[in-house]
């Protein structure tokens, strides 16, 4: 008798699984990438104490209180000293405290006038 071959089923193959994504590999830096991120660190951590100190601090308010001054003008003659024309200008009052007055009235460096300069000199002081 003749061997007949019957066709065999063949076993079922399992159902291939959907790929998966894998997750992402760490992010590794270089040493350039390490030293940019601590400089960018710092920049923000500037700017954050900067506007914290921009807007907590409250402005200096020095002598807000303002005393108006009755003044006179003089024009300087060749040859004329600040003391000379304190003297000439305010009589009755010590020449140094009149001289500092006109000092500051005028916010001059120093007691040095020059001929032509046009000072503010305090009326009754």
């Amino acid at each position: 008798m003749a061997h007949r071959s019957v066709p065999v089923a063949a076993p079922p193959v399992p159902p291939r699984p959907m790929p998966t994504r894998a997750a992402p590999a760490p992010l590794r830096l270089t040493r350039r990438g390490r030293v940019v991120v601590r400089l960018l660190g710092l920049v923000v951590l500037a700017a954050v104490v900067s506007a914290g100190v921009l807007l907590l601090v409250r402005p200096a308010m020095a002598g807000t209180t303002v005393h108006p001054v009755s003044v006179r003008y003089h024009v300087v003659l060749p040859g004329e000293t600040l003391l000379q024309i304190a003297a000439e200008e305010v009589p009755g009052v010590d020449v140094r405290d009149t001289a500092a007055r006109i000092i500051e009235l005028n916010a001059l460096p120093g007691s040095g006038v020059d001929a032509g300069q046009r000072l503010a000199l305090p009326v009754g002081s």
